[in-house]
This record gives structure tokens, C-alpha cells and sequence, in this order.
């Protein structure tokens, strides 16, 4: 008998989702930022391409706390591949190479637009500081922003990924998605927005934005048009150290996915016929719902039965 239990035991392990290993979803971004919030996309895009930090579990934003220039230092400083293996020598590392001239007091936006946007940016207010929410808010709107010929998000070596409907997945030691054919392989270390993180779900669902990093060196030099080229670095942000997500194949991968759910979609578009249904359209429907309740309910109960039945046999074959 405890042969058939233990059988069973394993076949609902073998039905657990399966998740990658090493992703960070919108419940594990930050303690104080909820799943819910207005701003949540936002953060996860910055979060990922490093603009936030590559922050551990555990860690709190405070969003509505000013950005300092040591924090907005550490973060350029990885974002850009400069040497070091703590916010502390990043936010260092990031001063010596001018992208900000005091380690003191808080960031305004004229020091972001330098280090940033090559002073390319007409601020309103330049010499204002700002909050941590104001600079995600400023960094989203910005983000495709052209400097001639090359965006930030280009500068630390992404660029805008596949989108459309996903038809397949790819599972094991790596994660990949399926989209026109086409297998795109997940980073080391992917930011996930979407209902799930096992990705067998997602087949079927829309990827309705998606961010590479590339095998492209870093771009930056802030003053004038000149640039610099930097290969491959690595952060250690909170504990969480990890390549710039170039895999060993130097193959571009997917370093944020944003699904949607298909499943909303649908609900969605359930409420508006509801909503614009008659009276008898609604019954009908109320009915149609009970039936389907109905026989899901006796296909459980036959579902039970059989499993009884099964046990009784071998309980009794046990006893013989």
C-alpha cells in the first residue's frame, strides 16, 4: 500500500510548475512596491537593464525617498560596466569617470542629463532634485530618446526584443520562447512580467514586449560625441552578482519578457457582452454557466470514484 502512495506522491510532483531558476518576477523586485502598482512595468524595464540596481530579494526601493547621488552613482556605474563588485566601488568607479562630481546630497536633473543623454535633454526645471518614483517616471519617458544614432537603453548594451503571439517554450537548463518560429533563449537572470513564471503557461499568450541584451560592448562618454567601448563586467548589487546577461555563446537573449494574459483578455471581453446583453441572453448564459458547473462537478465525482475503486481493489488484494 505504501508503494502505490509513494507512486502517487511523485506523479503530483512531476505535475508542480516548473519555474527558471533564476528570475525575478513583480513580487520579487522590491519589499515596498507592491504587484498592483501603477508604476509596476516601469520598474521592472529600469530593473532589469540595471538602472535600478541589481538589487537581491529583500531589498526596499522607497520610491517616494530623493535620489542620492551615491545610489544614482552605483546604478550608472553598473548599468555602464564600470569596475567593481559593490554599489560602494560602482558609485566610486562612476565618480572617477565624471559621471557625477560628488558622492554627496541628492541627484538633480541636470547631473542625469549629462550623465545620461549627452546634455541632449531640454529640462524645465534642471537644478531640481527628485524622488526615487520621479526619476523612474523621467528614465520611462526618456528611454527610447534619440541621441544621434544610439538610445540609453542601446548605451548599456540592449536593445528592444520580439513581440507577438507565444507558440511554444522551450524548457530546462535553459528557458526559451517560440515566437514565428523563431526560439529566443531567456538570460541567466530574466525579469518576468506576466501572471506566471512557469513558462508552459505562456504558450498561447501574447509577449507583448520584450528587451535583448546583446552581445554589443557599452557605449558611454558623456561629454561631446565620443564613446567607449567595455566588454563584459559584472555587478554585485545586494549580494546578487551575475554578468550583464551576455550568455556564454554570446548570443543575444531575452532579459525582460512582459506577457499578457490571455485568459484577462477573455474575461474582458466576457463582462462587455454581459454588460450589453438582454435579459434572456443573460439567462441564457447563467444557465449555460450551471450546466458547465454541473458537468465539471460529475466528471470530478467520476474522477473520485475511480481512484476510490482502484484503492479498494488493491487494499483487498493486499489483505488476500
Amino acid at each position: 500500500m505504501r508503494k502505490y502512495l509513494l507512486l502517487l506522491l511523485m506523479s503530483t510532483l512531476f505535475m508542480a510548475p516548473v519555474a527558471y531558476a533564476h528570475t525575478m518576477d513583480k513580487s520579487t523586485l522590491f519589499t515596498d512596491v507592491p504587484e498592483t502598482a501603477a508604476n509596476i512595468q516601469d520598474i521592472m524595464v529600469l530593473h532589469s537593464i540595471g538602472l535600478l540596481g541589481y538589487n537581491g530579494k529583500d531589498m526596499a526601493l522607497n520610491p517616494t525617498d530623493n535620489l542620492s547621488r551615491k545610489d544614482f552613482a552605483g546604478w550608472v556605474g553598473g548599468f555602464f560596466g564600470l569596475e567593481g563588485a559593490t554599489v560602494d566601488e560602482l558609485a566610486q568607479a562612476a565618480q572617477k569617470e565624471d559621471y557625477v562630481s560628488s558622492l554627496e546630497g541628492d541627484i538633480t536633473y541636470k547631473e542625469i542629463n549629462t550623465a545620461l543623454f549627452h546634455h541632449k535633454l531640454e529640462l524645465a526645471n534642471p537644478d531640481a532634485t527628485m524622488t526615487k518614483e520621479e526619476y523612474i517616471a523621467f528614465l520611462t519617458e526618456h528611454l527610447t530618446f534619440d541621441m544621434g544614432g544610439h538610445t540609453l537603453i542601446q548605451m548599456g548594451g540592449f536593445a528592444e526584443g520580439p513581440t507577438g503571439t507565444i507558440e511554444d517554450v522551450v524548457t530546462g537548463d535553459q528557458t526559451g520562447i517560440i515566437i514565428d518560429g523563431k526560439t529566443y533563449m531567456l538570460s541567466g537572470h530574466p525579469r518576468i512580467f506576466a501572471d506566471s513564471t512557469d513558462a508552459k503557461s505562456w504558450v498561447g499568450q501574447q509577449l507583448e514586449r520584450s528587451i535583448f541584451t546583446t552581445a554589443a560592448d557599452h557605449h558611454h562618454g558623456h561629454d561631446g560625441g565620443q564613446e567607449e567601448s567595455h566588454g563584459d563586467h559584472a555587478e554585485g548589487h545586494g549580494g546578487d552578482s551575475h554578468e550583464h546577461e551576455a550568455s556564454d555563446s554570446n548570443e543575444a537573449t531575452l532579459q525582460y519578457v512582459q506577457i499578457s494574459t490571455a485568459q484577462v483578455v477573455k474575461e474582458d471581453a466576457k463582462e462587455m457582452e454581459s454588460s450589453n446583453a438582454t435579459p434572456r441572453e443573460e439567462q441564457q448564459a447563467a444557465a449555460a454557466d450551471d450546466t458547465a458547473s454541473n458537468s465539471n462537478t460529475v466528471w470530478m465525482i467520476a474522477i473520485l470514484a475511480a481512484l476510490a475503486a482502484i484503492f479498494v481493489i488493491v487494499f483487498v488484494k493486499r489483505k488476500k
